[in-house]
């Protein structure tokens, strides 16, 4: 018994080591957790020493485990001694209230979020790098006074309503044409112009657009006191609508006298049988007034041009037509002649035309005139021949226009669909002679998916028109093309199925054209979009200049600051050389002219001239040639220009940049003897290009530089090169130690552009 008391000790101090144990091990893990917390921590005692600091606040911090044990906080940042730092860290130290606060680090050059707590002991910092988020706001503050400048500044009218009706902003503009209501910021919409509540379309797309976020445009008159026809535009956004609109009140009266003149001269014209046309003298393209009756007997539409309409002159009438054109053209007086055409069904018309000659300048623009209908169309042609003599005419010349026809016209059998017969369109179509076709089902010929079952549906008595197969012929496998076809049963007098009549149109080259003219219509507004931009800066830039100037001439200004103005002067007309070459990109050349390759390649050079001198990118050009080139200058610096360009994106670490240019030679296939030139070679050390990027380079809008690039440089450099008949290669390699690219011009002395 008397051994209980001191087991009973023992097992308290067991107990109270492992308590020490314990928290000893959780004041581990804290110290492990805060050693790997992505943000910086760091705590300081009252002397304002470090005594804890973990790893991501010695790294923002730049911090050393030296600098730790010999300085306190305010030696190692001095810079925030006297500021808004100290006051707010001591006032943490003293009072024992945390603290917040946000402020730029100007040696370590980073915005700092800051949290300061009390401590046992001193003060605890909690610190984030929200260098990227300030500038982030920034850039968005920026963004908004630019918004706002081109917003007063637009020509269109612009409200923002909020969600109850009230205006928050109106632009110069919209205060102009809502002048009669006065100021209206703050006020309700639907208080203000009351008629809009009774007038459907305002109210209507105005909730549309608020409660299920429905853009809309609309135009609408508004009654007193505005008296307007609007173009209205509304686009919801999430605090209301923005409203775009603008006075459409003169072009609505303008379009409705011009509907009433036209509707006034169609209802003239076809009442007395006339036709207006003008002609343009260039061009010989020919263009009907509205409402004009189709005196030739042919569709106005297929008279395009003055080509198509000696075409259905009578023969001995043309040297009249050409005769009259001269003298309308000479004398500019109303020429009146009668004469005949061939009309659409083989009648012979007699027309009567009056026109002038437009002149400007002293040279003839176009020709204007009208065309009566002076005679009826000849009577019906005279009687048959002998039926068995006309039947056998017409059978011939259906079997000339099936044999001749521009598509593929083939008959098939109704149960195994064989070739019974075939045209020489749908044999070419095929590739093979017609004897290798005749006789064969159509399965072995054209095996695409879903094509017997259109026969069967043809045969089975419904017709198929105008369907669009896609597919490949066993004649050209790996070929995608495209055919509308049109299948139809043939049958006998008893009412069953004989035959199975096919209609082919092959659409392949139609399809290809659909997609080059969608290409063509982007580059357009790419076009006219660079050009505009570059056009509309011009006068602000001048503007610039010109103040610059006059000060420069101040002589009262210190010379720091001329120096300064010297150097905006400088920059200023860097950058009218590159809006002006914009421009020249979009406007084309009246004639080439002689130039070096040094002229070229140095003028494009100078324009990089600040982006290079800010990189760590060094230049070695040489030219070996100075014979001039016959070219468009302006085109081939656009070449230049791109190449360069990317040779300068493709080394944002820094390289080197080499250029050459040397007489050259260049064989073209089929000739023997090479052709005198220059040859420019642009060579960068930059990262090279993957083999998937050389397959797509000098494709259109493909492009490796995400939204900084248009995908358009090397593909119009390309066409550019081709239209002086050039030649522009590239070589390129991803070598870890060899890399880079290096494209080569070829431009022929002379040739004709």
């Amino acid at each position: 018994m008397s051994n209980l008391p001191i087991d009973d000790t023992g097992m308290q101090l067991e107990r109270r080591s492992k308590s020490r144990r314990d928290v000893d091990a959780e004041r581990d893990h804290l110290l492990h957790l805060l050693m790997q917390l992505p943000g910086a921590i760091a705590c300081l005692d009252r002397d304002w020493y470090f005594t804890f600091v973990n790893p991501e606040a010695m790294r923002l911090f730049r911090l050393t485990p030296e600098l730790i044990r010999t300085r306190n906080h305010w030696e190692i940042f001095p810079e925030k001694l006297g500021t808004e730092v100290e006051r707010v860290y001591r006032s943490v130290m003293e009072t024992g209230r945390p603290a917040y606060i946000e402020y730029h680090c100007v040696p370590l050059d980073v915005w700092l979020d800051t949290h300061i707590l009390p401590i046992e002991g001193g003060v605890a910092l909690f610190c984030h790098d929200v260098t990227d988020r300030k500038g982030a706001e920034m850039l968005r503050d920026s963004a908004a006074r630019r918004l706002n400048q081109v917003l007063e500044a637009t020509t269109d009218a612009v409200v923002s309503i909020n969600r109850e009706g009230n205006f928050t902003f109106l632009n110069r503009r919209a205060r102009e044409l809502l002048a009669a209501k006065g100021d209206l910021l703050g006020k309700n919409v639907w208080q203000e112009f009351p008629a809009a509540n009774h007038l459907g379309a305002y109210r209507y797309h105005f909730d549309r657009a608020l409660t299920e976020g429905i853009a809309s445009e609309f135009e609408e008159y508004y009654p007193e006191p505005l008296n307007l026809w609007l173009a209205i535009q509304l686009r919801p956004f999430d605090d209301g609508v923005v409203v775009f609109f603008r006075d459409m009140t003169a072009r609505r009266q303008a379009t409705a006298t011009l509907t009433r003149q036209q509707e006034l001269l169609s209802v003239v014209q076809q009442a007395a049988r006339v036709a207006t046309w003008d002609i343009d003298c260039a061009t010989g393209k020919v263009t009907f007034g509205d409402g004009s009756y189709p005196v030739f007997g042919h569709p106005l539409e297929s008279l395009p041009h003055f080509g198509a309409f000696k075409k259905i002159v009578v023969p001995e009438y043309l040297p009249v037509i050409a005769a009259c054109t001269k003298a309308a053209i000479e004398t500019g007086e109303v020429i009146v002649q009668e004469f005949q055409v061939r009309a659409a069904d083989g009648s012979i018309l007699w027309l009567e035309s009056r026109g002038q000659a437009v002149m400007k300048n002293g040279f003839p623009i176009s020709l204007r005139g009208i065309t009566l209908d002076i005679h009826e169309r000849k009577k019906s042609e005279e009687a048959l021949r002998q039926r068995q003599a006309e039947t056998e005419r017409q059978r011939a010349e259906l079997e000339t226009i099936y044999q001749t026809a521009p598509i593929g016209l083939s008959l098939f059998d109704p149960v195994e669909f064989r070739y019974l017969r075939v045209n020489d369109r749908q044999a070419e179509t095929i590739g093979l002679p017609r004897e290798q076709i005749l006789g064969r089902p159509i399965t072995e010929i054209a095996p695409i998916d879903g094509l017997i079952d259109l026969f069967r549906q043809a045969v089975g008595g419904h017709p198929v028109k105008n369907h669009l197969l896609e597919g490949e012929l066993a004649t050209r496998p790996g070929e995608r093309r495209f055919w509308n076809v049109s299948y139809s049963p043939v049958a006998n007098s008893d009412g069953t199925v004989a035959a199975l009549a096919a209609a082919v149109l092959e659409i392949t080259n139609q399809k290809k054209a659909e997609a080059a003219l969608v290409q063509s219509e982007k580059l357009a507004a790419v076009g006219r979009l660079a050009s505009s931009i570059s056009h509309e800066i011009n006068n602000p830039l001048e503007a610039i200049t010109n103040l610059l100037y006059l000060t420069s001439l101040d002589p009262g200004l210190p010379q720091h600051l001329q120096e300064y103005v010297h150097a905006a002067q400088s920059e200023l007309s860097r950058v009218c050389q590159i809006a002006t070459q914009t421009l020249r990109f979009h406007r084309q050349a009246v004639r080439a002219t002689r130039v070096t390759a040094a002229e070229l390649v140095d003028a494009v050079l100078k324009l990089y001239a600040g982006r290079l001198a800010n990189s760590a990118i060094t230049v070695d050009a040489k030219y070996a040639s100075d014979t001039p080139i016959l070219c468009f200058e302006n085109d081939i610096r656009q070449v230049l220009n791109n190449l360069i360009a990317n040779a300068i994106d493709a080394m944002r670490q820094g390289g080197r940049l080499v250029i050459r240019a040397h007489n050259a030679k260049h064989s073209r296939a089929g000739h023997t003897a090479g052709r005198d030139g220059i040859r420019i070679t642009i060579a960068d050390t930059g990262t090279g290009m993957s083999p998937a990027v050389r397959a797509r380079i000098f494709e259109p809008f493909y492009t490796t530089k995400d939204l900084n690039g248009t995908g358009l440089g090397l593909w119009i450099s390309e066409d550019i090169v081709k239209r002086h008949q050039g030649h522009l290669t590239f070589r390129t390699t991803e070598h870890p130690v060899h890399h880079g690219t290096v494209f080569s011009l070829f431009l022929p002395l002379e040739e004709t552009l």
